[in-house]
C-alpha cells in the first residue's frame, strides 16, 4: 500500500450506553461523511466507500494548503453552519462552510502507523496538523467518557466515540476497541398510516401536531413482531392514529427525522378507511 491509495476506514461497534474507563480516549462523533485524506505524490480524499470526495465538494481542493505533506489521515467531513454541523446541508451540497475534523494519522514521513496505537498515532496527529481553514484537529479528553457525553448532549452533537488507546488501525473492520454512544433525542409522535416495503418489512408513518394540524415528520421501522391486522395489503393505509416514542438523531431543517426507531408504543384502533384530519401522505 502506498500513500494516495484508499484505505478503508476502521469502524466501531455501538455501545450499550455512556462509559467512563481508564485508558481510552474519547472524542466528538461529528454528523458527516468519512474522509480519509492523503497528502503526497497526489492529493485525494476519499469517502467510506472510496469515492472521491472532491468530486462532489470541489470546495475541498483549497483543504490541500492547510495540510502538511506526506500524511494520511483519518476524518469526518461536515457542513458546518452556527457553530455546529449540518448533516441535511452536506446530503445537498449546499453548505457554505465545510470543515475536515481530523482525528487520526495513519501514514506520516515515508511510514505507515496503523500498528502502532492510537496514543502514538494522536501524538504525530497533534505535531504536525493544526486547525485552520478547512481542517480542524478534533479534540477529546482521556478516561472520562460520561462527562463528555453529558456536554456533547447538551451541545446538541450527534455522539461520543470511544477509543481505546492501545488500539491498533483495523482497515475496513468494525472492532470493539472503538465503540460509539449516540446523544438520541425521545420524542411521542402520532402513528397515521402503514406501508410495506419490497422486502417484506412494515414502516410506520409518522405525524406530530402543529398549530392545530397534523405535519408529517417522517416513517419509522416496525418492531420486530408487530404485524398489520387482517386485510392490510402493502399499500399505503390510514389507520386510526395511536402514540408511539421514537428516538431518533436529529430533525433535518424540514423537520423530518433522522435514524428513528420504536422505544414503546400505546397501541389503539388501528381500523378505519380513511386518511385522519390532518394527516400528509409520506412517500
Amino acid at each position: 500500500m502506498e500513500p494516495g491509495d484508499f484505505v478503508s476506514p476502521m469502524l466501531a461497534v455501538t455501545a450499550p450506553g455512556p462509559f467512563s474507563r481508564p485508558g481510552w480516549w474519547f472524542e466528538t462523533k461529528w454528523d458527516g461523511y468519512r474522509a480519509i485524506i492523503s497528502v503526497g505524490q497526489r492529493y485525494a480524499i476519499y469517502s467510506r466507500r472510496g469515492h472521491d470526495l472532491m468530486s462532489w465538494y470541489p470546495e475541498l481542493r483549497r483543504a490541500q494548503e492547510d495540510l502538511p505533506d506526506d500524511i494520511v489521515l483519518d476524518a469526518e467531513l461536515v457542513a458546518w453552519s452556527a457553530g455546529r454541523p449540518h448533516f441535511s446541508d452536506l446530503q445537498r451540497r449546499s453548505a457554505r462552510q465545510y470543515l475536515l475534523m481530523v482525528f487520526d494519522c495513519l501514514y506520516s514521513q515515508g511510514r505507515w502507523l496503523m500498528h502502532e496505537p492510537l496514543a502514538r498515532r494522536l501524538e504525530e496527529l497533534h505535531r504536525r496538523v493544526s486547525t485552520r481553514g478547512l481542517v480542524a484537529v478534533s479534540e477529546g479528553v482521556p478516561d472520562n467518557g460520561a462527562a463528555f457525553f453529558s456536554a456533547v448532549r447538551d451541545m446538541e452533537l450527534e455522539g461520543v466515540m470511544a477509543k481505546r488507546l492501545d488500539s491498533l488501525y483495523l482497515p475496513g473492520r468494525r472492532s470493539p476497541a472503538w465503540q460509539k454512544f449516540l446523544a438520541l433525542k425521545m420524542e411521542w409522535f402520532w402513528v397515521t398510516g402503514l406501508m410495506e416495503a419490497s422486502d417484506g418489512q412494515w414502516y410506520w408513518l409518522l405525524g406530530e401536531h402543529t398549530e392545530g394540524t397534523r405535519q408529517a415528520v417522517g416513517k419509522v421501522r416496525a418492531p420486530g413482531g408487530w404485524s398489520p391486522p387482517a386485510g392490510i395489503d402493502g399499500n399505503i393505509r390510514w389507520v386510526r392514529p395511536f402514540l408511539v416514542e421514537v428516538a431518533y438523531r436529529e430533525r433535518t431543517r424540514e423537520g423530518h427525522l433522522r435514524h428513528a426507531r420504536v422505544r414503546q408504543w400505546k397501541s389503539g384502533d388501528l381500523g378505519g378507511e380513511n386518511p385522519p384530519p390532518g394527516a400528509d401522505h409520506i412517500p
